[in-house]
């Protein structure tokens, strides 16, 4: 694998490119509905996208939204292993990060993006729901650490799908009200439990979003 380039935030001509050509094929092949759009920021506000995570597209059915920005987003580091899947991911904006390590480089990746005012975007549960239902679970901390240390506020984002997700299938992207770090009550003393607890409303709220989604409200 070649060692991804940590140093940079760099520039990719593909990432809008594959956006703006394969986006609305993309959107019909999954018969995509974006819903909440007028939460997500207008301005230059530093910002996370939080997502949760169904399947290993969640990043491209919120990057196809109208008026989103492009999205930098954590991949798990065994996709970057395959050379061509790697130059793909890599100029869509994806960065590896090697998950249960501790992974402070891609961390510290994460940072730079939002410092540099590029937007964020992570699943907070660390990896893919494969069963129970597709129910968001736990967060890790990252979510919350990130913000903290960064000052940005979260976009909570939630996939809904009655079905497993597959061609054909309806998929909705629910986008909530930002919040904020000081809604989530936490700075630099802020325990280890508390975090995790900041990084568990996140997803509390993506939860809530989804079933109040999938139940027709």
């Amino acid at each position: 694998m070649k060692e991804f380039d940590y140093s940079k935030v760099p520039h990719y001509k593909f990432y809008r490119f594959a956006t703006t050509v394969f986006g609305p094929m993309f959107k019909k092949l999954y018969h995509i509905e974006h819903k909440g759009l007028e939460n997500v920021p207008k301005n230059n506000k530093k910002y996370i996208v939080a997502i949760n995570h169904t399947c290993a597209l969640d990043p491209v059915f919120v990057a196809v939204a109208p008026g989103i920005p492009a999205l930098h987003f954590m991949a798990k580091v065994e996709l970057f292993n395959n050379p061509v899947v790697a130059w793909v991911i890599t100029h869509l904006y994806g960065f590896p990060v090697k998950r249960g390590q501790g992974d402070t480089t891609a961390v510290d990746y994460a940072k730079k993006i939002i410092a540099e005012n590029h937007v964020l975007a992570i699943c907070p549960e660390g990896k893919r729901v494969k069963d129970k239902d597709g129910v968001p679970q736990k967060a890790k901390a990252g979510v919350a650490l990130i913000a903290r240390d960064t000052g940005a506020d979260i976009l909570p984002v939630a996939i809904c799908c009655k079905n497993k997700i597959k061609r054909g299938e309806h998929v909705t992207v629910r986008f909530g009200k930002l919040i904020s770090v000081e809604e989530l009550r936490i700075n630099a003393d802020s325990s280890r439990d508390e975090i995790k607890e900041a990084a568990n409303t996140v997803m509390q709220r993506i939860s809530e979003m989804r079933e109040s989604e999938l139940s027709g409200n």
